[in-house]
């Protein structure tokens, strides 16, 4: 009677089983968890991708407000190339007498 061999696996497939069926048990946990984990990073990328566009367009701004102030002074003291900009100047006959430095 004492003939019985014993499985050397000590319970190991019961264990195996029984964590199987936790991980089926908790299965919508856990994708809720996977879902937001990935609503988590997306949030993120798309956080960081504004504030880069945004920095971009606030750069853009400032160097625009930049140019405007040079040519306000530009036509100010009278020179054409304040309100002509980067644009070649016109024939000095069309500028405006009122615009004309004197």
């Amino acid at each position: 009677m004492g003939n019985r061999k014993q499985s050397d696996s000590d319970g190991t497939g019961l264990g195996i089983l029984l964590f199987l069926g936790l991980l089926w048990w908790l299965r919508w946990l856990i994708l809720a968890g996977v879902v937001i984990t990935l609503l988590v990073i997306a949030a993120r990328r798309l956080l960081r991708w504004y504030a880069a566009r945004r920095a971009a367009e606030l750069k853009l701004l400032r160097e625009i407000r930049q140019r405007a102030e040079l040519q306000n002074a530009q036509v100010l003291r009278g020179d054409p190339h304040g309100f002509y900009g980067r644009y070649p100047l016109p024939d000095p006959d069309l500028i405006p007498r009122w615009y004309k430095a004197g």
